[in-house]
């Protein structure tokens, strides 16, 4: 809304700023539904060896935070963007039920893993490597794309408390923000 005065646009920016009020409403009244206890325990992992995590309470968790019980709590919180270095040992005492890897990490990699093998959510295959498209959708770097990561987790974490299709809700908010017409396909790639 303050860009929106800024550039003359206060119509534009009130569209978009509604549409983020209500995702984030939707959001919360879906993890209302779901309840404190019930949330899923995740962890965000990035870097090449994927045993950089986004910690509780950092800027970069707060997606995370948000919709998960965010198992990765350290001593000192990074504010950088690279997250704080564990160790594989760190990793198995969380042994998460959901790992979210960022693009381009460890992703492709941990499935054949033995060290990985070992947390439950790489031996149950809950693990998922984030979209990115034209950013990472948990917001690296900070931005809007959040929202992305917040329609994709709801409904990744608790399918049965979304009452949106996906790709629906992918493709408003691409027509609103980037001005694109997002096929079916499209979507297909970015959730691959």
């Amino acid at each position: 809304r303050m860009l929106g005065k800024l550039l003359g646009l206060e119509a534009r920016a009130e569209e978009l700023a509604q549409y983020c009020e209500k995702i984030y409403a939707r959001a919360g009244e879906i993890l209302q539904k779901v309840g404190e206890e019930n949330k899923v325990k995740a962890i965000y992992c990035l870097g090449d060896d994927g045993l950089n995590v986004i910690a509780k309470g950092s800027f970069q968790g707060e997606i995370m935070d948000l919709l998960t019980d965010n198992q990765a709590v350290v001593a000192e919180v990074s504010s950088k963007g690279t997250g704080n270095a564990v160790d594989m040992e760190q990793m198995l005492l969380w042994d998460p039920e959901y790992i979210v890897f960022a693009p381009q990490s460890a992703y492709a990699q941990v499935g054949d893993d033995p060290a990985w093998q070992e947390i439950r959510a790489v031996k149950e295959g809950k693990y998922v490597e984030t979209p990115f498209g034209p950013y990472n959708w948990m917001g690296f770097p900070p931005s809007v794309q959040r929202y992305l990561g917040i329609l994709w987790l709801c409904d990744l974490f608790y399918p049965d408390q979304t009452e949106y299709d996906l790709y629906e809700e992918i493709a408003r908010y691409y027509s609103l923000f980037y001005h694109c017409d997002l096929t079916q396909a499209q979507f297909d790639d970015l959730m691959q």
